[in-house]
């Protein structure tokens, strides 16, 4: 199984002049290879380009993405994770909030794979979690 991120939907919901072909070809990649999940958490994160729930999980549907609910041991892990970020935060560290440790945490959590193009955080916090990104899939 393959998790996707919000910004790879994103790239593809908005047709992201940089991002787009990247984001589209590989989720066309990995659902050639098995079941690719959409996390709640990335739910929650596009519902604000829809009205209802059903036309977003219709247009998940079209992107053969795969609804998953958030097991409380992921959302725990994710807790944690986040608790260790906030102590020990980089300088150079973007801003990240609880969600990008959500999303990682269920990923790692399910012993998936997680499409991303943002990969720093997951490197860091999840350095168990395979990857699909820019770098390992160009």
């Amino acid at each position: 199984m393959i998790f996707v991120d919000t910004n790879v939907v994103i790239d593809i919901f908005r047709r992201d002049a940089r991002w787009f072909d990247w984001s589209a070809d590989r989720l066309a990649m990995v659902t050639e290879q098995g079941e690719v999940a959409a996390s709640a958490v990335v739910i929650a994160e596009l519902s604000w380009s829809f009205d209802r729930l059903e036309d977003l999980l219709a247009t998940l549907d079209r992107l053969s993405l795969v609804p998953r609910p958030l097991p409380a041991a992921a959302a725990f892990l994710a807790g944690k994770r986040f608790q260790s970020f906030r102590r020990t935060r980089y300088e150079d560290d973007h801003p990240r909030v609880l969600p990008d440790f959500l999303i990682g945490a269920h990923a790692f959590f399910e012993g998936a794979s997680l499409l991303t193009r943002d990969p720093k955080l997951y490197r860091r916090y999840f350095p168990d979690l395979t990857l699909i990104t820019p770098e390992t899939h160009p």
